[in-house]
């Protein structure tokens, strides 16, 4: 996915203020413009209020979308927003996706569509739960069509994770779309991905890492007895086999790893894509080598 650019064009110094602070918090970067200037034929979100908005009238359209803020608006949903067009696009979504790392810290990767949103680093499982509601809820108010939510959690600390999915199960019933997974946490702290590009925290690095790794499914009847079902099912053994063959094959391709998750991070390409992509690697690996 190409990166547009982000353009602030506005007269009004509280906007203006606000807009600078935030996005120089979270670290976008922009250009400012004035009234005076033409607007640039580029992929870009003009940011500006709802009053001013009206006073922009020669731009190109296929390439330029004029965003702009209403006063009677929620500030922290407009920055949610220009984030999720910045980093996703402007479209209507189909799925949404959590990848969770828990520990003492939790990384979160948020993905849409495959695309990485944000991530994140939390030190309270309730900020945590707090971010997934609010944006469920964000996403949810602007979608047409509902979204097919799923969740990855790495279960290297078992006792944490049922309880990250016991929380999601109280929010959320059987009937809303959404699906569990159990990832297999082998390694993924040990790969220091976090070094190679400063966009993520480590903990952030490792969630990007278990949303590459397939997991097994999982429901409300079955979650709090994964460890039993490892043992005892021949299915669920089953796939827990297949799960280490892929684990085992990106530790040993650490170079195509690297490659793929700056990829992620850069928004060049979606999750589903990489995994294709490392299934059709990992086939031709077991292609055995002939002379002929």
């Amino acid at each position: 996915m190409n990166k547009v650019k982000i353009f602030v064009l506005t007269n009004n110094p509280k906007f203006f203020y606000k807009i600078n602070k935030e996005l120089n918090d979270l670290g976008y970067k922009f250009n400012i413009i004035e009234f005076k200037d033409i607007i640039p034929n580029i992929s870009s979100i003009i940011l500006t209020t709802l009053e001013e908005s009206k006073k922009i009238i020669n731009f190109n359209k296929n390439k330029v979308l004029i965003f702009p803020y209403n006063e009677k608006e929620d500030f922290d949903k407009y920055i949610f927003n220009i984030i999720k067009i910045f980093q996703c696009g402007a479209k209507d979504y189909s799925n949404l996706l959590f990848s969770i790392d828990p520990g003492q810290t939790i990384g979160l990767a948020v993905f849409l569509d495959g695309f990485l949103f944000y991530s994140n680093s939390f030190y309270d499982k309730k900020k945590l739960i707090s971010d997934i509601k609010k944006t469920i809820k964000n996403l949810s108010e602007d979608n047409l069509t509902q979204l097919i939510i799923s969740f990855k959690f790495g279960r290297g600390v078992f006792s944490i994770t049922v309880d990250l999915i016991s929380e999601i199960y109280k929010i959320y019933n059987e009937k809303e779309k959404f699906k569990i997974y159990l990832i297999n946490e082998s390694k993924s702290s040990k790969i220091k991905l976090h070094k190679i590009s400063d966009k993520l925290s480590k903990h952030e690095a490792s969630a990007v890492i278990l949303a590459l790794r397939p997991g097994i499914e999982v429901n409300k009847d079955n979650y709090s007895k994964f460890i039993e079902l490892t043992k005892s099912d021949k299915n669920i053994r089953k796939k827990v086999d297949e799960e280490l063959t892929i684990i085992s094959f990106l530790n040993q391709n650490i170079d195509l790893l690297k490659s793929v998750f700056l990829d992620i991070v850069d928004c060049k390409i979606p999750i589903d894509k990489v995994l294709e992509f490392i299934e059709q690697k990992k086939l031709m690996n077991n292609i055995p080598y002939s002379k002929n």
